[in-house]
């Protein structure tokens, strides 16, 4: 059967014109019985935006017919962008809402690039004349959509959720299931868009009413299509799991459940995917250990559990709420690193010297037995004196031994050109019925930043250790940013700061971040920074990671929450096995890592989509009964229509709109990034600490609006 390489050679070559798909198949000789395979092939080069079907369904290279093939990404504004599936693919695409033709926001397109359309991602605010024209949809996503559903005299729509899908979708009466204004429900579209029609579409399901916190929680899962139970086959597949390790594994693993070895973990976490020890020889070299849960011990390749943990290649977490990419049999259970239990591992055992430098790593199929599972106040309140929690003394002495080797790495990463963003998040605690019950700023404490050097520290180890073997690796990359886009970065805060940098020299941009630990446009500079670089991914074969200054890099440490780390250990199995010496086994490897990176990538970008939409939901249910409150918070944001105000305690931020400032007439001032009064140069900087009043909250747009307070009365 003729390959992808193949068919691209050809369509690529320069005595090649437009053919269709029977004609391609009659000069590769494909016979009857492979068309059908032949065909898929041949889409897939589509959907990978290697080749476009033009007119009379002939296949032809993208480049030379000016066309693109990518995701739409939509502005709730109107307009959108095409960012193309190739890396290669150029800048993305603007299209205006007329151009977009059916497509929705999400939608695989092909889109009509004139070369006056390419514009650069910085100025996507700035530009709006040249466009590409999308021509055709590949793909669509938007199939089931989630709204609010309104009804007027003359009409019945749903208010799609997602402000992204900006045009409200009719519903004809015979299929609106009685559903009655306001509340949530489920449509499914069976009319497109067009440039001057909305999208028609049946109501399948409601959800129930608006505001309800089991409801909210639902929507944003169908909003997102989020994979949220598991099929019988899983299930069953899960329910025959042995519980108990057979005494020939042990025999054939390295026995540490001998040695103290702790759990450091969120107060409400359930599954414990790594677990920690540390003894310092007479020589004065610690000997770390980093023990990951075992996963690929029980979860083997097309297992069902192993191709549904891939279909949701991540684990998702939620207030309240765990959307597991493991049954819970094995997440919270078989796998789980619980105290007291034993468990098989894979074990990073590092050798460190003195000065914090790796001397010898090595990696081992385990076995271990926690001694003490810590919540990271438990830990940080030990390590700071300040509790009283019964633990042995062995386990106390060795938590102070691992917060003074952390800092020693810590330090080292810094001085090797490490950047170590400052960004708090916010923890919510929900009461039995859905509704906040408390909210906790949650920052970076000493116990948090032990467990990350240790775990930092395994996937380097693992990754260099892969590299060093020339084993086939999926590496977790972090690109280096533009040099224009740092030197954005460079003039924003010398603007906000007064203070000049070189934004090419990282050490520069951590000492900035250190300068303005504590101060109040700290968020905000560090968030800006944060932008101006490029996103994290998965890739396969070696990469660099340019945040953490580092070569070599992969997730190992979270098997049980994340897909990319059960591949990492199932490639390790496949080597000490030895079944990696098969060029067959490293050629399968080789097919499959490129797709799966791409899609572990989409993932874990929609799970933390999720995360945020439903935290800010969440928090906005939170001030619904608080409109006219007073709170402090500190300005992150100026924009010619007002300025952006972020409440300290919540991290939420709003809108403190211009034609509320009745005072004076303001202007932005772009030098200073201000708002200023023309009269009274009354200036609203970033940085700013501000005392903001709660003026209206807008749940379709999940959007809240303050208004300034001179004082608190």
């Amino acid at each position: 059967m003729i390959d992808s390489a193949s068919i691209l050679q050809f369509i690529l070559s320069k005595k090649y014109s437009p053919m269709t798909a029977a004609e391609l198949a009659e000069h590769f000789e494909v016979s009857d019985a492979e068309y059908r395979q032949f065909c898929d092939l041949l889409h897939n080069l589509e959907f990978s935006g290697d080749i476009v079907k033009i007119k009379q369904k002939q296949y032809a290279h993208p480049k030379k017919v000016h066309l693109v093939v990518g995701t739409l990404e939509c502005n709730p504004r109107g307009f959108g962008f095409v960012i193309p599936v190739k890396e290669d693919g150029g800048e993305d695409i603007y299209v205006n809402e007329e151009d977009m033709n059916s497509a929705m926001h999400g939608d695989l397109v092909v889109v009509r690039l004139p070369t006056t359309a390419q514009i650069p991602r910085k100025k996507r605010e700035k530009r709006r004349g040249a466009s590409g024209q999308i021509v055709n949809v590949l793909k669509r996503v938007n199939g089931l959509v989630v709204g609010t559903f309104e009804k007027t005299k003359r009409m019945r729509f749903v208010a799609p959720d997602d402000p992204r899908l900006f045009k409200d979708i009719y519903i004809a009466e015979d299929v609106s299931k009685d559903a009655q204004p306001g509340e949530k429900v489920v449509v499914r579209i069976t009319e497109w868009p067009s440039r001057h029609l909305n999208p028609e579409g049946e109501i399948t399901e409601i959800l129930g009413k608006e505001g309800d916190p089991n409801v909210d929680l639902r929507s944003i899962i169908y909003q997102f299509k989020l994979p949220y139970t598991f099929n019988q086959k899983v299930l069953n597949e899960a329910k025959h799991i042995p519980h108990t390790i057979s005494q020939k594994e042990i025999q054939n693993r390295l026995d540490l459940r001998n040695k103290i070895i702790i759990t450091i973990d969120p107060e409400d976490a359930k599954d414990f995917d790594d677990a920690v020890s540390l003894e310092k020889d007479k020589h004065g070299k610690w000997h770390l250990g980093v023990h990951v849960a075992d996963v690929s011990y029980y979860v083997k390749p097309d297992m069902a559990i192993d191709n549904e943990a891939r279909y949701r290649g991540t684990s998702v977490y939620l207030p309240g709420e765990v959307i597991p990419m493991l049954p819970e049999v094995l997440s919270n259970n078989i796998c789980s690193l619980k105290e007291g239990e034993d468990r098989l591992t894979k074990s990073v055992l590092m050798t460190i010297d003195h000065k914090g430098h790796l001397y010898t790593a090595e990696i081992r199929h385990s076995i271990i037995n926690v001694t003490k599972r810590l919540t990271y106040n438990q830990a940080t309140a030990m390590l700071n004196n300040e509790t009283d929690i019964h633990v042995p003394d062995s386990v106390n002495d060795m938590l102070h031994d691992m917060s003074h080797l952390a800092q020693i790495l810590f330090k080292n990463r810094l001085e090797r050109g490490a950047l170590e963003l400052d960004l708090p998040e916010v923890s919510i605690k929900l009461d039995k019925h859905g509704n906040i019950e408390n909210i906790e700023k949650v920052e970076k404490d000493i116990s948090h930043k032990l467990i990350e050097e240790f775990m930092l520290l395994a996937n380097e180890t693992v990754a260099t250790f892969m590299a060093e073997k020339k084993m086939p690796l999926l590496s977790r990359v972090h690109p280096e940013p533009e040099e224009e886009d740092l030197w954005e970065f460079a003039d924003f805060v010398r603007g906000l700061e007064h203070a000049k940098i070189d934004p090419l020299k990282s050490k520069h941009l951590q000492a900035l971040l250190d300068r303005i630990r504590g101060k109040p446009e700290a968020y905000t500079i560090n968030l800006v920074l944060l932008k101006s670089m490029k996103q994290a991914v998965y890739k396969e074969g070696e990469g660099g990671h340019f945040a953490l200054a580092l070569d070599h890099y992969a997730h190992f440490t979270s098997p049980i929450r994340r897909y990319p780390d059960l591949i990492v250990h199932r490639i390790l199995d496949q080597y000490f096995s030895g079944q990696l010496e098969s060029s067959l086994v490293q050629n399968s490897w080789m097919n499959c890592l490129p797709d799966w990176a791409g899609h572990c990538s989409l993932t874990e970008r929609r799970a933390d989509e999720v995360e945020r939409e439903i935290t800010k939901l969440k928090l906005l249910r939170y001030f619904e009964n608080r409109i006219g409150s007073i709170f402090d918070g500190v300005i992150t944001g100026i924009q010619e229509y007002g300025f952006f105000v972020q409440l300290n305690k919540y991290l939420l931020e709003g809108l403190v709109h211009i034609r509320t400032l009745v005072d004076d007439i303001y202007r932005v001032d772009k030098k200073s990034m201000a708002l200023v009064g023309i009269r009274r140069r009354k200036m609203y900087r970033i940085g700013d600490v501000v005392t903001v009043k709660i003026y209206k909250i807008d749940f379709l747009k999940r959007e809240i609006d303050f208004v300034y307070c001179d004082d608190k009365k």
